[in-house]
């Protein structure tokens, strides 16, 4: 594993941000970087952002209108936050699971409430749904009601 570099100026850390495969522009904002990158690398960010010293904090699902899952993954490093928005592809993003073992709760929970997919998990079972619910529940919430016929 690379030596981190927490000493990085912000230019130098968006500077590494831009190599990561499928990576966007960074917005620099208060609450820090964001990147909103639908067809980003999944597995190489992980990489990247490890080999910077970032931890994952968290994730975020969230429906988007053509049933595909936005998903935002929040991550943390001393005074430093990067916060990257992928998008499903057919329903699925590669997991993280096997490099970041945090994101295997957060996976399965964003499985559970909104369908997605996560490609290579060791184990999407059901974590907090209750078997009375579909899988994806929180999707029929938000997705917009399709046209009505004429």
């Amino acid at each position: 594993m690379p030596a981190t570099d927490v000493t990085l100026s912000r230019a130098d850390l968006v500077s590494r941000l831009g190599g990561i495969p499928g990576s966007a522009e960074v917005d620099v904002r208060p609450d820090g970087l964001w990147m909103s990158a639908p067809a980003v690398d999944v597995p190489a960010m992980g990489r990247a952002m490890t080999d910077l010293g970032f931890r994952l904090c968290t994730m975020t699902g969230l429906a988007a209108g053509d049933g595909e899952t936005t998903v935002i993954y929040h991550w943390v490093r001393a005074d430093d936050a990067v916060h990257v928005k992928a998008t499903t592809r057919g329903g699925a993003l590669p997991s993280l699971a096997a490099t970041v073992r945090p994101a295997s709760w957060i996976e399965r929970e964003i499985h559970d409430f909104f369908g997605a997919t996560f490609t290579g998990h060791p184990n999407l079972a059901p974590l907090l749904r209750p078997a009375a619910l579909k899988e994806g529940f929180f999707r029929d919430a938000t997705d917009p009601a399709p046209p009505a016929e004429k």
